[in-house]
């Protein structure tokens, strides 16, 4: 007596990407939200500070939801994300030589 076997190749598609990336996408709205109350609730002296600060929130919120959004559009995109980490990180410890030798008078 012979069995007869058969053998389905599925692909099984799991969410676990997909609700990654919305959870990290609502984090920002929380994290980005939550700066730009601290205007509302500690204002700034000047509206040239304010201004400052609401730009370096949008440039912030900007690079974050590109960054999360490229990491999930595939393995090009990881490695990409992965590269600006890195160049981000190098960038931030050439600054910290650079205005450390450098002062600004203030």
């Amino acid at each position: 007596m012979e069995t007869n076997v058969q053998t389905q190749n599925t692909v099984i598609l799991a969410k676990k990407e997909a609700s990654m990336r919305r959870l990290l996408n609502m984090i920002g709205i929380f994290i980005f939200g939550g700066l730009s109350l601290t205007n509302v609730t500690n204002p700034l002296p000047s509206s040239y500070y304010t201004k400052e600060f609401l730009l370096f929130i949008g440039g912030s919120a900007i690079i974050y939801y590109l960054m999360v959004n490229i990491y999930f559009i595939g393995q090009i995109g990881r490695k990409l994300v992965f590269t600006m980490l890195i160049l981000l990180g190098c960038f931030s410890l050439f600054m910290i030589f650079y205005l450390s030798t450098n002062s600004i008078p203030h």
